[in-house]
């Protein structure tokens, strides 16, 4: 039986940022104190479901995983199967005059629209589920890349079990269906323990899920 969590907002059919960004770093529900891989994860929902950002950062390393994430959009931006499933803004963005400082300033503004988007949907309630009071908007430049970004609900499921890393780290694969678009999305969690709690400090199958959220733009595309 599929267990309901309070969540993750949806990938993007056609917006690749979006889909990795937001997809990944919203997961599921409730313990105070994050000891293992598992409870990380309940903490993680329970501030969600709290409509609480600052608990939320507590267990989940949201600075980390967008830095990854974006660098990760910057090297498959650059294969030439991918570039013609990019917006137009996004490739506008990683043309050469944007690129002219090492991408440093456009990876700012990927980092920071979607932090705004995931803050806006967790302090809303969105994505615990509940009616925002009125639609995301941002000031950012880039906002039209999130316009199209579903805030409902989520549901985690197929929880396996932990498996400890050389570092002393573990990873946890889990699964997060999105009722939306009726699509289910392997993810496979990085932990490690800073501060004296575990924290969601990764997300190891960034090509995998790449790889698949890219195959779902193209088919709706045709």
């Amino acid at each position: 039986m599929r267990r309901r969590f309070a969540p993750c907002p949806p990938p993007l059919p056609c917006l690749l940022l979006p889909a990795l960004l937001v997809c990944l770093l919203l997961l599921p529900r409730t313990t105070p104190a994050a000891d293992t891989p598992r409870d990380c994860l309940e903490a993680i929902a329970q501030a969600v479901a709290d409509a609480d950002m600052a608990a939320f950062e507590q267990h989940a390393d949201v600075d980390g995983i967008l830095q990854t994430v974006v660098d990760k959009l910057f090297v498959e931006a650059r294969r030439p199967e991918n570039a013609d499933r990019l917006p137009p803004m996004l490739h506008l963005m990683f043309s050469g005059a944007a690129l002219a400082d090492g991408g440093g300033r456009v990876r700012k503004m990927l980092r920071g629209e979607a932090r705004a988007f995931i803050r806006n949907g967790i302090v809303s309630g969105a994505f615990a589920g509940r009616a925002p009071a009125r639609d995301y908007q941002s000031e950012g430049l880039i906002a039209p890349l999130f316009a199209d970004a579903s805030l409902g609900r989520k549901e985690i499921h197929g929880i396996g079990k932990a498996r400890a890393r050389n570092d002393g780290g573990w990873i946890l694969p889990f699964r997060v269906f999105d009722a939306g678009n009726g699509n289910d999305y392997p993810v496979v969690g990085r932990f490690a323990r800073r501060d004296g709690r575990v924290m969601l400090v990764g997300i190891d199958n960034l090509d995998e899920l790449f790889a698949r959220i890219a195959a779902e733009a193209a088919a709706l595309e045709e």
